[in-house]
């Protein structure tokens, strides 16, 4: 009874953390790609920063999370902090490209050491219950707490500079890494030594080996397209509702509608069962609504309400997809694997930001948005014909 309540109490401190760490990442959320447009970027140049993002993550995270396995994941989620800070601070300096790569090199770093890493150390410390309740908890509550940081952000960003909500996210992030050391050094940061069979620690023979397990592979190629798929919907649409309302200052207000429709989808993702049935059902509901969108005709409304209702359906699969590929992963090197399916994301990510940007010389942004749309609904169907769980 007392290690349930002591992994009970693990699980909220994990919640309060992911919270934090999502207010150090919320003041930039509206105004990020107006920023770079402003400072005179085409959105094709925007993509290829965050191209320079996701590659940089790509390539760091399987190493970073098989840090994580041999010296303790809370020292490298620490670390992931301090990068990050040091990254949004970076970005507010000054309007050159050079100075943006550098920040978004930053950044990555910043996020290769951070992604799974917390996740993974709670789910060592104990089960898939308390963790996936604590997962699509911090997700809700995280979501909910960006609000106010995103419309403030928004409203100083349109009216003092764009620059500015950079700065404020580098000071959180800081103060986000200072209260989570005071809580996270309570709690063990390793979990310990089984009595099993030795184990290979190597990045490579890691993944060899997660590619051999039908679930983990299958989980690899999924994250990978949905993020590609998802990607031109988190680039585009700041742009999107400020050209067709014409003006920036309310993009705030819009996130708040973004968060509610994302901390709803947390919630229910509690409720849906963990499996493939569920995580094709899930992505049904991010595809459908943004196909909606390319229907707009002269009504903003068309396109705001479908485009708010994906976010539903986009903040659910995550979490299910955790818990559902964590079942087949050994505790000694869960964090290594977990990062692998990170760096799936990121590298799909990647490929829709190359493909989605080189498309907007073609075709408008909004018709990007059906694509993807498209995309994920052939997914869908895909995972359904999933054999077994």
């Amino acid at each position: 009874m007392e290690d349930r309540m002591e992994q009970k109490n693990m699980a909220k401190t994990f919640v309060l953390v992911k919270i934090l760490q999502n207010i150090g990442s919320s003041w930039m959320f509206s105004t990020y790609v107006l920023f770079l447009t402003t400072s005179g970027l085409s959105l094709f140049q925007a993509n290829i920063l965050n191209l320079l993002y996701m590659s940089v993550s790509t390539v760091l995270d399987p190493f970073t999370g098989n840090l994580g396995d041999r010296i303790g994941q809370r020292k490298i989620y620490m670390t992931g902090l301090l990068f990050w800070a040091i990254g949004m601070t970076v970005y507010g300096l000054t309007n050159w490209f050079l100075i943006f790569a550098i920040a978004e090199i930053t950044s990555a770093v910043g996020h290769a050491f951070m992604s799974e890493a917390l996740e993974s150390w709670l789910r060592n410390q104990t089960d898939e219950e308390i963790t996936h309740k604590a997962l699509t908890t911090s997700q809700t509550w995280g979501k909910l707490a960006t609000i106010p940081a995103a419309i403030l952000g928004g409203w100083i960003g349109a009216k003092y500079g764009f620059g500015i909500p950079w700065f404020l996210a580098g000071a959180t992030s800081l103060v986000c890494l200072i209260i989570s050391w005071q809580q996270l050094r309570k709690y063990p940061d390793k979990i310990e030594e089984e009595k099993a069979a030795p184990i290979e620690m190597s990045v490579w023979s890691i993944a060899k080996n997660a590619w051999k397990e039908p679930v983990l592979k299958r989980s690899f190629i999924l994250a990978a397209l949905i993020t590609a798929a998802v990607q031109p919907f988190n680039m585009f649409w700041s742009v999107i509702f400020k050209e067709a309302s014409g003006k920036a200052d309310w993009l705030g207000l819009l996130w708040m509608g973004i968060a509610l429709a994302a901390a709803l989808g947390s919630y229910l993702a509690k409720k849906w069962p963990v499996n493939s049935k569920s995580l094709a059902m899930i992505i049904v509901t991010i595809g459908v609504p943004m196909c909606l969108t390319v229907i707009k005709g002269n009504w903003i409304v068309l396109m705001l309400i479908p485009f708010i209702i994906h976010e539903i359906g986009r903040s659910s699969w995550l979490p299910i997809l955790f818990s559902y590929t964590n079942r087949k992963i050994d505790s000694r090197i869960r964090t290594s694997v977990n990062s692998l399916r990170s760096s799936a994301c990121t590298l799909g990510a990647a490929g829709g930001l190359l493909v989605s940007g080189g498309l907007t010389n073609w075709i408008s942004p909004v018709s990007v948005w059906g694509v993807s749309a498209v995309m994920l609904l052939l997914i869908a169907i895909w995972v359904w014909r999933w054999n077994h769980d």
